[in-house]
């Protein structure tokens, strides 16, 4: 009895050391990937640059297979173009008539336009720009505006109604229904009546739509009246409002016609006579700045002869937001976005696990370690692999990520996907039970209160393995208040926490590796709907991604 407490002492003594060296080593990354030295680790900034080489060191130590094969040899990085904004070249000119404008002062070609160079061509007043079938509106009916400039309000009507039927038609949308209509490019009449404070004059680049169906630019709001043949400014702010507010809803996008021979020449909107009175000669000169991402794969090689050839992906994404700016939540800031629970956290525990299974070398599948980039820029990274596979897709059984798995709270544990196999429910339960509830020394009394959705789109990189219809798992510990903000940093992750998350998914990753019988793919419950909608933080509000019931949670 004593030799048999005696071992059993033994074994409990050794998986606290194997948890301190887990924890420190954890503890390790997070600290160096939240530095200030990595700067936010933007996609494309030097930081992340930095961030990638330490990944693939860190992979290299463990001694894994170098993921990218090329023909001078292999590298652990996947490189994928990247664009990291755009600037104006030398050739932007606006001409109205025989003005010329001055670009950056009244009008700016918008970030994400095509370049073009038109002469001088005719201009079509189209209210929105809008389509919205199902409010019967449209204000391109009884319009001809093929092969002409078209130029509408950067504003919907009932613009600030976030249930009104139009505050879907952002500038993509408008650029897309005027190419369909046959124009040859939109012109964007600003919302503010200070052109430097309007978004129009902001240079960025929307790296998640991608450049827009046609050419665009911003004019201000004088300028609009100018080309309205307008008397002022406040003149145009009756135009728009008339057109925000009253709804004949017979009458083409609410704007009366006249004469149908006229096709949009002459409209009267309420008491005020809209004629674009000059044409317009538009060139558009942009140079975007194109560089280089990398993803870091490193491969385990799997031991098995009749297993080997199939993989498993463990991974998570490394970058985030730099000094803020695209997808902060702290409004105006230019400090460091840290980033250790967004995804510094999940990057140390794909290194861990890639630590501990190599110095195993027990798995029988190969195994996939891949630390993606552009995740915050619209899962790009993921998207370039899935598209771009350095292992087979059809050989590619699963894929477990890890995002924001730093801020253990309450023990509650989400796992997303669990619908996408038939076999994850169980698996996902039985391990909890089996490391948590026994004597096995793995902590009695610290099993995770698991918050399982079936859904295996989300927003994180294993949405794009999903979409190729591979199971995908999805951990992570929930959202909080320095979410995306500079505060995200280093001194606030619960490593005890991330440590216990390491050694379960490690056990998950061990049974799906162990078991012969591939995972049996399934159309989650709702995949359908959460596949067709975009999700974006636009309101400052955090939505709870753990939940699957109608409406949307809010966690902050």
């Amino acid at each position: 009895m004593k030799h048999f407490k005696f071992l059993f002492f033994l074994l409990l003594l050794t998986i606290a050391t194997s948890a301190q060296t887990s924890e420190q080593h954890l503890r390790k990354h997070v600290e160096y990937l939240a530095s200030d030295k990595l700067e936010g680790r933007r996609t494309g900034e030097p930081g992340a640059v930095d961030a990638a080489k330490y990944i693939e060191k860190e992979f290299a130590k463990y001694k894994l297979k170098p993921g990218q094969q090329l023909t001078h040899g292999a590298t652990y990085t996947q490189g994928f173009p990247y664009i990291a904004g755009v600037e104006l070249g030398k050739g932007n000119s606006l001409v109205i008539g025989e003005k010329k404008l001055e670009v950056g002062v009244n009008w700016m070609p918008l970030g994400y336009s095509m370049n073009a160079d038109f002469p001088a061509t005719g201009v079509v007043f189209a209210g929105f720009g809008i389509i919205a079938p199902e409010a019967n509106y449209d204000d391109y009916k009884g319009l001809d505006v093929k092969d002409k400039i078209v130029l509408v309000f950067d504003s919907t009507p009932d613009a600030g109604n976030p249930h009104s039927p139009f505050v879907r038609f952002n500038i993509h949308t408008k650029a897309n229904i005027a190419k369909d209509k046959g124009a040859k490019a939109i012109i964007l009449i600003a919302e503010d009546p200070d052109f430097k404070n309007d978004r129009l004059s902001k240079l960025s680049y929307d790296r998640t739509l991608g450049e827009t169906a046609i050419p665009v630019a911003g004019i201000t709001r004088t300028v609009g009246a100018q080309l309205l043949d307008l008397s002022d400014a406040e003149t145009l702010r009756g135009v728009e409002d008339f057109l925000s507010t009253t709804r004949d809803k017979s009458t083409p996008g609410n704007l009366q016609q006249n004469d149908p021979a006229a096709k949009g020449a002459n409209r009267p909107v309420g008491n005020t006579e809209v004629r674009p009175s000059a044409s317009v000669a538009v060139k558009i000169d942009l140079v975007k700045k194109q560089v280089t991402a990398s993803n870091v794969i490193g491969i385990l090689p799997g031991t098995d002869p009749q297993l080997k050839d199939e993989a498993i992906v463990i991974g998570a994404h490394y970058d985030h937001l730099g000094h803020g700016g695209s997808g902060s939540l702290a409004a105006n800031s230019t400090d460091i976005h840290h980033g250790a629970d967004d995804n510094a956290s999940g990057t140390s525990a794909v290194l861990e696990l890639a630590r501990n299974f190599a110095k195993e070398k027990k798995n029988k599948r190969t195994l996939i370690f891949m630390a993606f980039s552009g995740e915050e820029e619209g899962l790009l990274g993921s998207k370039f692999y899935v598209n771009n596979a350095a292992y087979p897709l059809d050989k590619t059984i699963a894929m477990i990520n890890l995002d924001m798995v730093g801020r253990l709270n309450g023990n509650k544990l989400t796992v997303g996907g669990v619908g996408t196999a038939a076999e994850w429910n169980e698996a996902v339960k039985r391990r909890n039970d089996i490391m948590f509830d026994n004597d096995s020394g793995y902590g009695v009394g610290k099993k995770f209160q698991l918050q399982l959705n079936e859904d295996g789109f989300g927003p994180s990189d294993h949405s794009s393995f999903y979409g190729k219809n591979i199971p995908v798992l999805f951990f992570f510990t929930g959202t909080h208040n320095d979410y995306h903000k500079p505060s995200d940093t280093f001194e606030k992750i619960n490593y005890e926490g991330l440590t216990r998350i390491v050694d379960y998914v490690g056990q998950i990753a061990k049974a799906i590796d162990e078991n012969p019988t591939k995972p049996t793919y399934a159309v989650a419950k709702s995949s359908g709907q959460m596949g067709q909608v975009r999700m974006s933080v636009s309101l400052g509000t955090i939505p709870n991604y753990a939940d699957s019931t109608d409406g949307m949670i809010i966690d902050g």
